[in-house]
């Protein structure tokens, strides 16, 4: 897949068929077990926007549907990103095969799904019990498969 606009485009496809997968494992874990979904990527966008110049018009009920677009907005977004940085990584690293393009996405994925939550103070990974953090790696092993999968299909 090497080489500029083809590693970024390729790398956001693979991204965001990868969140899509994501998604997918995540809404059906919360159909599975008849869990809520999860409060921390509102709680994410919140406090970015507290740090930020930007405010959210509207209403107190216009701010919270706002808040509950941009949320799942800004994991797409994220998701699609690190697509791109996986590509731009295995491209750099040599890593041509799916295993090690695996274990580069489920690393690229856990740090952008949860390194500005854990920053921002909203969650504490040394805290989760091991359902949180099975409920957590689950989801990103999926999006760690579909994402390699893409980019070494895009080899070929």
């Amino acid at each position: 897949m090497r080489g500029g606009w083809r590693t970024v485009a390729v790398g956001a496809a693979a991204g965001a068929a990868g969140t899509a997968a994501l998604n997918a494992v995540t809404f059906a874990d919360m159909a599975l077990r008849g869990r809520p979904s999860s409060e921390t990527p509102e709680q994410t966008v919140e406090k970015l926007l507290e740090r930020s110049p930007i405010d959210l018009p509207g209403d107190e009920q216009t701010r919270r549907n706002r808040l509950r677009g941009l949320a799942p907005l800004m994991g797409s977004v994220a998701g699609t990103a690190g697509g791109v940085a996986i590509g731009v990584l295995r491209d750099t690293l040599s890593a041509r095969r799916f295993g090690a393009t695996a274990g580069i996405s489920l690393t690229v994925g856990m740090l952008v799904g949860n390194a500005p939550m854990t920053l921002l103070g909203i969650t504490k990974p040394s805290d989760w019990s091991a359902a949180d953090w099975t409920a957590d790696v689950v989801p990103h092993l999926a999006y760690a498969a579909v994402t390699a999968g893409v980019l070494v299909a895009a080899d070929r």
